[in-house]
């Protein structure tokens, strides 16, 4: 059964482990210097102890298999969440564990107004995961410095108490 809980410090070296092996890939593909296959345990434990991220661990009974990370992004209009990174285990990938993570994670900022993400346009596992999981293309695209073009997804939220 996939299940969330809160990243703590002892999950550090796991969650780094875990996010070399899925990213390694797209390093493989695209050489990106932004990519987290090439950033080290510290960048998830500034992040975990940095109050506009929200980390989680993906796991299957008590096991990690993977993370989640949101970075708020709130204005006095919206209340953002940018899913900035979701990582599964290789050997878990394409299972609907991502798509069920981020439902759970939609749960636990249950404020939201607003999900987002980007990802290279060209992966259609990305693309696949996202639209299952409600998010819809914005058809915005943004080209970064290695030339990798982004797609925009976005999931509006709608409170029915607030009309947001």
């Amino acid at each position: 059964m996939i299940t969330l809980r809160p990243a703590e410090t002892k999950d550090i070296e796991i969650l780094w482990t875990l996010q070399k092996e899925a990213f390694l890939p797209l390093w493989e593909r695209y050489h990106d210097a932004g990519n987290p296959y090439l950033r080290g345990p510290e960048d998830i434990r500034t992040r975990l102890f940095s109050p506009q991220y929200h980390c989680f661990c993906i796991l299957d009974d008590a096991q990690i298999i993977g993370g989640i990370l949101y970075a708020t992004m709130t204005n006095e209009i919206e209340r953002e969440y940018y899913l900035q990174r979701l990582f599964i285990a290789p050997e878990r990938q394409n299972q609907g564990i991502g798509r069920k993570a981020i439902a759970l994670c939609e749960h636990e900022l249950a404020d939201a107004t607003l999900f987002s993400v980007e990802f290279p346009q060209d992966l259609e596992k990305n693309r696949t995961c996202y639209t299952k999981a409600g998010f819809k293309d914005t058809g915005r695209r943004v080209k970064t410095e290695e030339g990798i073009v982004l797609a925009r997804f976005e999931k509006r939220i709608i409170h029915p108490c607030s009309g947001t």
